[in-house]
């Protein structure tokens, strides 16, 4: 006799035996809402007349909150968090990002004359996906404390 197991069971037992991968997977869909805030953010306040570094910073801050949060929440199972160490991951991130994102804008300025809101966009989408890799190991080991 064949027994049915519920896909429900099933997708329990994948998600204890491979946390990682199920937050990795988690990371990316919540990565990918964030820089898609970001980007549609962005490109308004360039389209409404901000420079782009401003935009930018704009988008930033607002992004990297919600990210965060939607991050511990849904990636990492709403651990609970050390305020000062979430405070210190959301500043070094916006900081970060802040240098990161500027920087990949002002290159550019420099290879592209004059760049258009959405190769502004298209750039800083790409720079935040690189740069979410290494956002991604620092929740996980330092601020949220998985093993």
């Amino acid at each position: 006799m064949v027994r049915m197991v519920s896909p429900l069971v099933v997708a329990a037992r994948f998600r204890l035996r491979h946390p990682f991968f199920v937050q990795v997977v988690r990371y990316m869909m919540v990565g990918g809402l964030g820089t898609a805030v970001s980007a549609a953010a962005f490109l308004s306040l360039r389209t409404a007349g901000l420079e782009a570094v401003p935009a930018n910073l704009v988008a930033l801050l607002v992004s990297t909150a919600v990210s965060t949060e939607a991050n511990r929440r849904f990636t990492f199972g709403g651990t609970v968090v050390h305020r000062w160490r979430s405070r210190v991951q959301v500043g070094g991130t916006v900081l970060f990002y802040a240098f990161y994102s500027s920087a990949v804008l002002l290159l550019l300025g420099l290879v592209v004359d004059a760049p258009t809101p959405v190769q502004e966009t298209v750039a800083l989408a790409a720079a935040s996906v690189l740069g979410g890799a290494g956002r991604f190991l620092v929740l996980r080991y330092w601020v949220f404390l998985q093993s």
